[in-house]
């Protein structure tokens, strides 16, 4: 089992690292650039400089801080992505037990909505590690690169179609209409593996976080088939019930407790176009 992520079980990072370790999957294509040009285009419901903060709460104790913002447009590989930051770190006194700071990246095609590249920066005790996946969805692959301990290692491997990581899959979802009752199937990419993932949307409730109250649809990311995570815990998150799909709240349960993380402040993009 991979090493916990302390922002993971929030994010949709979460069910990768706690499944277990099976064949990725592998899926190909006869006419890749075909397929990646004719996606779908959507509104975006967010843009550069929107900001959301949240607290963390273990079993309703404060367990630390997170953030996740789009900092700006940046070119990767010829296209125009959204460059996507999240950061979570624990409280002074979570400090003393067990000192988190992570920060991920994410670089968003603006317009066909998946991932181009994914970068993380993982400081969790003793345990540090970074890595970066580059997609090249032309060709349908991918380069995994991690640093640990010194040590750099790769590895390469086959593309969903339309993959997203895990910060880009939040993203992503935002961009859906979300009809109760519906399941949702999704290319995820964690690590050097592919996964097919479903969100299922589960229903309209109106909840109170520290930064307001909000009319929610309620939603719950789970492994398509056999995995750890649906045997071992759960995650929800609660968008808010409008254009900007703003996720205000999410809820994890574990085996080792539950967290959640509540929006405590939100900044709106420059220009919501």
């Amino acid at each position: 089992m991979k090493k916990f992520c302390f922002i993971g079980f929030l994010l949709f990072w979460g069910i990768f690292i706690v499944r277990a370790e099976n064949d990725p999957v592998t899926i190909s294509s006869s006419n890749t650039e075909a397929v990646f040009e004719e996606r779908p285009i959507a509104s975006p419901p967010f843009g550069v400089g929107e900001k959301i903060e949240y607290q963390i709460d273990y079993a309703f104790v404060p367990a630390g801080f997170a953030c996740l913002q789009i900092l700006s447009t940046e070119t990767v590989s010829g296209r125009t992505a959204w460059r996507i930051f999240s950061e979570a770190k624990t409280n002074k006194t979570t400090d003393v037990f067990f000192k988190v700071r992570d920060k991920n990246e994410s670089w968003m095609d603006t317009e066909r909505w998946c991932s181009l590249r994914y970068r993380e920066d993982i400081r969790e005790g003793g345990y540090k590690r970074r890595s970066e996946t580059v997609f090249d969805h032309g060709s349908l692959t991918f380069r995994y690169t991690k640093w640990r301990k010194g040590t750099e290692s790769h590895k390469e491997g086959t593309l969903s179609p339309f993959v997203q990581d895990v910060l880009s899959a939040l993203y992503f979802i935002r961009t859906l209409p979300l009809t109760m009752g519906q399941e949702i199937p999704l290319n995820a990419n964690s690590g050097s593996s592919n996964w097919p993932l479903i969100i299922r949307v589960l229903g309209r409730e109106k909840i109170k976080v520290p930064g307001g109250t909000f009319r929610c649809i309620r939603v719950e990311p789970v492994m398509a088939g056999d995995g750890l995570f649906k045997a071992k815990g759960k995650l929800e998150v609660w968008l808010t019930d409008d254009f900007q799909r703003i996720p205000v709240k999410l809820r994890s349960k574990v085996a080792v407790g539950a967290f959640d993380a509540d929006m405590i402040a939100y900044q709106p993009p420059h220009l919501l176009e």
